[in-house]
């Protein structure tokens, strides 16, 4: 639970090894700030998932959630993510965006990301996306010498480095999340 004015900023790395679960649940009191940034990362038969239930209480909050799966082999990512905006909770700034990046056709990736929304005056947003790797990209990085492996390594990262955007231990994040790309790929 936040209180009005507090601000939480959480970034989570769920990197298996076999099964990885985060579940967050934030109630956001008038003026406060919440901010999730994630990655997750499996490859074999490995799954990992995220479940967040935030709850805009008070006027004037806001909370913005960045989900970024990779998978590989037969692992399975999922992410259910609601925002709840209670009656009278006007102000409400809300936004989740979620992408799921499957570098093989034999993992499973699963996204319900919700919003209920009972008061007015709110912006809220949330998007899902799941997909490959963009071909004229790797084509690209590739026509300028780059081995195609090190092409789909660095476009991974860049995926990967939206969720730990501006964090304070960002460069930690990122070299965690790094080791365990190059154990994936």
């Amino acid at each position: 639970t936040l209180a009005a004015g507090a601000s939480f900023d959480l970034r989570v790395l769920n990197a298996g090894p076999v099964f990885g679960r985060i579940a967050v649940d934030v109630t956001l009191g008038e003026g406060a700030a919440f901010t999730l940034g994630a990655a997750q990362l499996a490859t074999g038969a490995e799954t990992v998932e995220i479940v967040t239930e935030v709850t805009h209480a008070g006027l004037n909050a806001t909370s913005s959630q960045i989900v970024r799966t990779v998978l590989a082999g037969h692992s399975t990512g999922t992410y259910l993510g609601r925002i709840a905006v209670e009656r009278g909770a006007d102000g409400t700034d809300a936004e989740q965006s979620v992408r799921a990046m499957l570098l093989d056709r034999t993992a499973t990736a699963n996204a319900r990301p919700e919003l209920e929304i009972y008061a007015d005056d709110v912006k809220a947003a949330h998007g899902c996306a799941v997909g490959e790797l963009d071909a004229n990209g790797l084509f690209y990085l590739q026509s300028r010498g780059l081995p195609p492996s090190e092409a789909k390594r660095l476009m991974l990262q860049a995926f990967i480095a939206e969720a730990f955007a501006g964090a304070p231990g960002e460069e930690a994040l990122s070299e965690a999340a790094l080791a365990r790309l190059e154990a994936i790929l």
